[in-house]
């Protein structure tokens, strides 16, 4: 402005715009990783494995960052330690990152939204994280104390000893009578002599299966409960000698003091007479032609009667005891030898509740969600709550017992004779027990009322005696200061009674420890004490029925209360996370169905000879069957799948009775009868129920019609289809979809059968189909999966389409040539401001026929892949072979071939430019490989030193050969881009060389945006062009330029729409690739008279 009074004004004009440097090069590179892994620091998770952080474009400056970050690059070894080459787990872009941090401070990194830990092979279905805190009862890590009793003489192998006996542990409902949990084990389970442990409830029962005694009702191969009188009549207390003796009709023997008169002459008759005499818990039987009497429980007095029964059938005049069950610690040995007090008979049991030798020892751990891990927790077994107390705190009566801890209870219901069963029981409360009434208001009738009471003591192990405490209600409020008044007085060491603000009765055990209570006249129970329900969380808190071997009391007040815990020989896991994939490793598992021609059936309903077909299912092998699994021989239909070529499963050949030979099916048919569609039909013969997942065996399913509703419409596909169901076979990968099933809506599969009970949830198959329509398997199904997770990270992430904030030039997705169009895209939307360094396949082998017809996609791949090249483009790199190396564990390691390239050409970048050949002896050496070759059909990595023919197949085909050349070692040989026509831009250098122009030439014009559409503007942004040409041609970019920004670029009508044209015309540096040098002999004298 100007000035009105003396003074000085100073304008400042900044006139001294000029052209930023380039960023460098600064590379993106896609991967894919497993996810929370640990930070390479050893502390936390490292954050760019989260799930919430998948698809967020890291800015990283150094290796120890991207450890930080993404963890250390993981690579897969097999069970023997080899590592596995290509395998589909490895991360081969982190750690293609690593390398290049090695030698650059600037780096972008994006990682897929995929667990690639989820999909390391697995038999079983995952699950989700056990919630943190829950209970695992590991049933096959437990020892139970089973020690069964061998009477037999000393002198006889194993006589007058105890046998550890392990017991099969039932934790499925469908091993038990009515597939509910209260059922004993199906007939179909274990065998005679056996025992099992039913852990289906929270109360374990202990099982023997019977040889049987008619005359108590026990039949053979029953399921007994130990302890029990089936169990006790499942033993001979008294087994005769003598087999098949002859006996004199009328003889008699006394058995408990009653005469039993043999009518016949057989050991048959004799059993039969001794149960008509209906003698209390004894029963007999024959068995091999032998005398066995059984006893319930009593023991068994034997004496002569008339004449000689006894001599004959080989039994001896005395008293034999019943079987015995002794629940013990090892310190308590059971006297049952011969000469003890109380001798025992063979079958008799001592349940060692102690470790040693053979002795019990419950395995139950405890889920913590910062470890991940599960720790065991020690439980010991006593046979009371009081008892527990007492050993666990002798002294302070419970108060010392931490809260959590476990002990076992045996003998649960504290009967007599005592029964083998056991509940698991947790601390569930510190300091005093207490139970609480409801508000005592006018619940009492006026009269008396009394109740029973007993209290445990520190260091006493029984209770204390039953106290009796008297009231008289008058039907008002203040009866419960009355009640508690009567406690007070009662004279209980640990027990007093308040009442509350509210008006509540509280009862309390100081200690912690144990109430046991007979509500006589009921009183109680009208005021609020109701038993606690688990199921609903109702009643008080703290009060249990008592034990129906305590008649003596209704209720128990404890601060034990049962656990709750999941018992299973695997450790459990919750509903499974929507979305977690599975790759299920199982081969020989195949669920085949077939088109009737309405629908698709079980593959033994679809006629009656091929009900005849295998009754496992298809026999999958590598070899070709001859004969049924069952060595019966084939008939027409059975189904061979051939594993003989793990990267081709399946094979599905059909055998033709006719002609005796194995028929190859087309698994890329989809449309005739001979062909195979596959899809998801069903998992199980049902839809399962509410609560829990369909499953079948492979068997049950041949002759199951089942469908699920998103099984394909079989309207669509002609009879004699076969149907594989990707849902219930292996060797795929599958996602668990969360209410898959609308159980709201009908089964129109299923006639429209209600879904009402069916489960709700479905793992779905997500490594679809190729191209053929045939399915994915193995390592195709695992590869399918990432790439398709990779590539829906690349088209749908807009951060990396920001231009302004995040500034690259290279991109990259180590390992995945099926990214390439993707990447290609990527570039177009952010205006081919990059290059792309492109793969090929690991297993591609180098002879020029196989890289000819792979680079000529003469298998018509729909996209780069193993099959096939697809992408030309002017602005990407292919480069040939894969690298060997080690990773950050030492492990050698097969890389793609952009793990070389990628530090090749950032290297060549700090020692020269972008407009540099990044190839030859001078910048194309490889720094992070020692060698270059492919994977074998075995797995294995070749090393390959590839010859001028193959080199020049793959240069001819526009794919740079990485090879090792004598006295450079491995080299990058070749700068030829993907492009689709022949130009300047069919090289490395002058492709990058433009995209440089592109960044600079737009961060030179930007200064001049909203600048006046002049001939000074116009002369100042020619002059800055200029400036950054000569440049260029100093550093060896360009041969030549011209720049034209006048008047005639820049026309009245273009100026009228506000724009200015800068044209460019550039001559690009070219590299040498071929260097000919003609040598001519000459005859002596000649070269120097040419002067």
């Amino acid at each position: 402005m100007a000035l009105t009074s003396p003074g000085v004004e100073v304008k400042v004009i900044d006139e001294s715009f000029y052209t930023p440097a380039a960023a460098g090069t600064v590379p993106m590179i896609f991967v894919a990783t497993a996810s929370n892994k640990t930070s390479s620091s050893g502390a936390g998770t490292a954050a760019g494995t989260l799930k919430a952080n998948a698809g967020k474009p890291y800015l990283i400056t150094s290796q120890r960052e991207l450890g930080e970050t993404f963890g250390d690059p993981k690579f897969y070894s097999d069970s023997n330690g080899n590592m596995i080459h290509g395998g589909e787990l490895n991360e081969y872009g982190l750690q293609t990152a690593y390398s290049l941090l090695g030698v650059t401070n600037r780096a972008y990194v994006v990682r897929a939204d995929l667990d690639l830990g989820k999909l390391q092979a697995s038999a079983t279905a995952p699950g989700g994280e056990p919630a943190d805190g829950a209970h695992w009862f590991d049933t096959l890590n437990s020892l139970f104390g089973i020690l069964e009793w061998n009477a037999a003489a000393i002198t006889t192998t194993g006589g007058q000893s105890f046998s550890s006996q392990t017991p099969k542990v039932i934790t499925k409902l469908t091993d038990l009578v009515g597939n509910i949990a209260s059922g004993i084990p199906k007939a179909s389970v274990g065998a005679i002599g056996d025992y099992a442990v039913v852990a289906t409830t929270t109360t374990n029962k202990f099982y023997f299966k019977s040889k049987g005694n008619s005359g108590a009702g026990v039949a053979a191969g029953a399921w007994v409960e130990v302890g029990s009188t089936n169990w006790s009549a499942s033993h001979p207390v008294v087994t005769g000698t003598a087999s098949n003796p002859t006996l004199s009709n009328g003889n008699t023997v006394v058995i408990n003091a009653t005469t039993v008169t043999l009518a016949g002459t057989t050991v048959t008759a004799l059993a039969s007479d001794i149960n008509t005499a209906s003698i209390a818990g004894i029963t007999a039987a024959a068995v091999d032609g032998a005398l066995e009497i059984y006893s319930t429980g009593a023991d068994v007095v034997i004496a002569n009667g008339t004449g000689t029964i006894l001599t004959d059938t080989g039994v001896s005049a005395a008293t034999y005891e019943a079987p015995k069950l002794t629940i013990a610690p090892h310190t308590s040995v059971p006297q049952y030898k011969s000469g003890d007090s109380e001798p025992a008979p063979t079958g008799s049991l001592w349940i060692k509740t102690t470790t040693p030798n053979g002795g019990a020892n419950y395995k139950v751990k405890k889920y913590a969600t910062s470890t991940q891990l599960w720790s065991t927790i020690t439980a010991p077994i006593y046979d009371t709550n009081h008892a527990a107390l007492f050993a666990l705190d002798k002294s302070g009566g419970g108060a010392g017992i931490a809260l959590g801890d476990l002990y076992v209870n045996t003998n649960v219901e504290e009967v007599s004779p005592i029964i083998a069963n056991s509940k698991i029981f947790q601390r569930a409360a510190t300091g005093a027990t207490k139970i609480t009434s409801s508000a005592v208001t006018t619940q009492l009738s006026s009269q008396a009322y009394a109740f029973n009471m007993q209290e445990s003591k520190a260091n006493q192990q029984a209770l204390d005696a039953m106290k009796t405490i008297s009231v008289t209600a008058t039907g008002a409020s203040s009866d419960a200061d009355v009640i508690a008044g009567a406690i007070n007085a009662a004279g209980f060491q640990n027990i007093t009674a308040i009442v509350d603000s509210s008006n509540k009765i509280q009862i309390s055990h100081k200690l912690g420890g144990e109430i046991r209570i007979k509500d006589t006249d009921g009183g109680l129970a009208l005021i609020g004490f109701a038993v606690y329900n688990f199921a609903n969380g109702t009643g008080t808190a703290n009060l249990y029925t008592a034990p129906t071997g305590d008649t003596a009391s209704d209720w128990v007040a404890s601060n034990w209360k049962e656990l709750t815990y999941t018992a299973s020989s695997t450790a459990p896991t919750s509903l499974t996370e929507n979305g977690t994939l599975w790759y299920s490793s199982v081969v020989d598992e195949v669920d085949l169905m077939i088109h009737n021609g309405t629908t698709w059936v079980g593959y033994h309903n679809y006629s009656g000879a091929y009900a005849n077909c295998d009754p496992a299912g298809p026999i999958v092998a590598a070899k070709e069957p001859t004969t049924q699994s069952d060595l019966t021989a084939l008939v027409d239909g059975d189904i061979w799948i051939s594993t003989a070529s793990v990267e081709d499963y399946p094979g599905i050949y059909r055998w033709n009775g006719t002609t005796s030979k194995w028929v190859l099916l087309d698994k890329a048919d989809q449309t005739t009868e001979n062909g195979v569609l596959f899809a998801d039909a069903r998992f199980g013969a049902t839809g399962g129920t509410t609560s829990n997942a369909p499953s079948s065996t492979i068997a049950e399913l041949l002759t199951s019609d089942f469908l699920d509703p998103d099984a394909p419409d079989p309207a669509l596909y002609p009879q004699g289809m076969i149907l594989w169901n990707l849902r219930r076979s292996g060797f795929n990968v599958k996602k668990f979809v969360r209410n898959a099933i609308d159980v709201t809506a009908l089964n129109t599969r299923q006639g429209d059968a209600s879904m009402a009970a069916y489960y709700p949830h479905r793992w779905v198959t997500d490594s679809g189909n190729a191209e053929d329509g045939s399915g994915t398997f193995g390592r195709h199904a695992q590869r399918k999966s990432v790439v398709q997770a990779l590539q829906a990270m690349v088209n749908s992430n807009t951060d990396i389409r920001d231009e302004e904030s995040r500034q690259f030039n290279l991109l990259a997705c180590p390992g995945y040539p099926e990214l390439i169009g993707e990447m290609i895209t990527l570039n177009t939307d952010r205006r081919l401001t990059a290059f792309v360094v492109g793969d090929t396949p690991f297993r591609l082998t180098p002879d020029a026929t196989s890289l000819n017809e792979w680079a000529t996609n003469v298998r018509t791949a729909l996209e780069d892949n193993d099959n096939g090249a697809v992408s030309f483009d002017e602005y990407l790199g292919m480069y040939y072979p894969a690298g060997f190396t080690s990773d950050n564990a030492g492990n050698n390691i097969v890389v793609p071939a952009s793990h070389m390239a990628l530090r090749t050409i950032v290297l060549n970048d700090q020692v020269a430019f972008p407009w540099f050949a990044p190839a030859g002896t001078r910048r194309g050496g490889v720094s992070n490989a020692t060698s270059s070759g492919f994977i074998t059909s075995e797995g294995e990595f070749k090393a390959v030193a590839l010859n001028t023919g193959q080199r020049d197949t793959l240069y001819s085909n526009k794919i740079n050969p990485i090879t090792f050349m004598s006295g450079a070692g491995l080299v990058v040989f070749g700068q030829k881009t993907r492009a689709k026509n022949a130009s300047a831009l069919d090289r490395i250098n002058v492709a990058r060389l433009v995209v440089y122009l592109r960044g600079q030439l737009e961060l030179l014009a930007k200064p001049y945006l909203f600048e006046p559409n002049d001939k000074i503007t116009r002369d100042q942004i020619k002059a800055a062009a200029d400036q950054l040409m000569l440049e260029l041609v100093s550093l060896r970019a360009l041969y030549d330029f011209v720049t034209v920004c006048d008047e005639s670029n820049n026309t009245p009508a273009r100026i009228d729409k506000n724009e200015l044209y800068l044209d460019v015309a550039i001559e690009p540096v070219k590299a040498i690739e071929f260097i000919y040098i003609p040598l001519r002999l000459k005859n002596t004298g000649e070269i120097a008279a040419l002067g």
